[in-house]
């Protein structure tokens, strides 16, 4: 998915990144586990994922790959209105908690403790 939409989720995730390249011997586990703990906290920190009938919730995916041989995670909602749900900052959403710029909230919330987890699984 390309954020070219969503405001402010580009600029956490390239702050976020230099930070992960800073990491020596990252591992793969780590990456992941790090994404699975930013999907765990989306769907119970406030704002939460906005849920009317689980689609977009369930469209988030991650994608392992390497780059230049070093471990890397592609994660977002494959949903073709996220982007939409994302931005609309003053819906009203049925989900208690819910809200816009869950994910982008999600990110700033949740930096150290990404950068905790990947350090923690890297390969010493």
């Amino acid at each position: 998915m390309r954020y070219t939409h969503i405001r402010g989720v580009d600029t956490v995730l390239r702050n976020l990144n230099n930070e992960i390249k800073k990491i020596k011997n990252r591992s793969m586990e780590g990456l992941i586990e790090a994404v699975a703990e930013l999907e765990r906290d989306m769907d119970i920190t406030s704002p939460t994922v906005p849920v009317e009938f689980g689609n977009l919730r369930g469209s988030f995916f991650r994608e392992p790959f390497y780059t230049f041989g070093q471990p890397a995670v592609r994660f977002g909602f494959n949903a073709s209105y996220a982007w939409w749900v994302h931005e609309n900052v003053g819906a009203n959403f049925k989900r208690p908690g819910s809200g816009a710029k869950f994910l982008e909230a999600a990110l700033k919330r949740n930096e150290d403790k990404i950068l905790k987890i990947i350090q923690e699984y890297a390969k010493g």
